[in-house]
């Protein structure tokens, strides 16, 4: 039976129009490689 993979809750920001906008969602692995190459780096 395989595992599977479950989701970690990140906090994401970027800038769009000058004004930082902050994402607070539940993401998998794979869901927040494509966030990063969009552009939303992941608050420490």
């Amino acid at each position: 039976m395989a595992r599977k993979r479950s989701k970690r809750w990140f906090l994401l920001y970027r800038k769009e129009d000058g004004q930082r906008v902050h994402l607070y969602e539940p993401l998998k692995k794979y869901e927040l490689v494509s966030r990063i190459k969009k552009g939303w780096r992941v608050v420490e």
